[in-house]
């Protein structure tokens, strides 16, 4: 069953959390936005796993962890647009730390799981066996020594980096937040454990909000983020 799934789920080395080309070592939310959109128009606006056309897309990086005994490399290979269902089954460590911390409710997390059974066609306990699979292969490599080869992406990664330390010579007083975009200011220090930079924005569910609240989301006022440092869900607001 393991390799017939059309749709996996993909847990990536503890050492790499923050390393993606969304975040600021990489392209940045503005670039990632614009890279996204190039893939949606060239690929077409459906989920390449399973066809979904009705549902929010996203991009989803796809590495290459080409390994040794203790270190390895992670070699971006592509990006492929992906649904949101789909791309928090392959996000499954995350999705269930949102789970319990509260912020991905119950029907949602048996939504999908029920996802992941009907696209490959498969039983909850293929599901559980593949995710126990997956999870050894995540404690083997998280601990081992990675770097990160962007592979076709390194002229961009290269561009948006210069461009970062432009901005920065031009904006001395940025020191605890950060723009990604306009009116968009999330906090860059986690307020439970104090530790600067290592702050992830999540997708917040949409569903529950009102439209005040989802007017105020786009607009970048507030938000969800995970601390790669202390494991903390941080709602944030601007």
């Amino acid at each position: 069953m393991p390799d017939r799934l059309k749709l996996r789920i993909e847990l990536v080395p503890k050492r790499l959390w923050e390393q993606n080309l969304r975040l600021r070592d990489g392209l940045g939310k503005h670039r990632w936005d614009k890279l996204r959109h190039e893939v949606i128009k060239k690929n077409g606006a459906r989920c390449a796993v399973c066809g979904a056309i009705d549902r929010k897309l996203h991009g989803h990086e796809v590495w290459d962890y080409r390994e040794k005994k203790t270190v390895g490399t992670a070699v971006l290979l592509r990006v492929e647009i992906i649904c949101i269902d789909c791309h928090d089954i392959r996000h499954w460590g995350r999705t269930t730390n949102l789970f319990q911390a509260g912020v991905i409710s119950a029907e949602r997390y048996g939504h999908l799981r029920k996802h992941f059974r009907r696209v490959n066609r498969c039983t909850q306990k293929s599901f559980d066996g593949h995710f126990l699979r997956q999870a050894r292969i995540w404690l083997q490599r998280s601990k081992k020594r990675w770097k990160v080869d962007w592979g076709d992406f390194t002229p961009l990664v290269a561009e948006a980096t210069a461009a970062r330390i432009a901005w920065a010579a031009r904006n001395h007083d940025h020191e605890n937040h950060f723009n990604v975009k306009l009116a968009y200011h999330m906090p860059d220090r986690c307020p439970k454990c104090g530790i600067v930079g290592r702050l992830t924005s999540v997708e917040a569910d949409r569903d529950e909000m009102s439209e005040g609240q989802e007017a105020d989301y786009d607009a970048g006022l507030w938000g969800f983020a995970l601390c790669h440092a202390c494991n903390s869900n941080v709602h944030w607001q601007g």
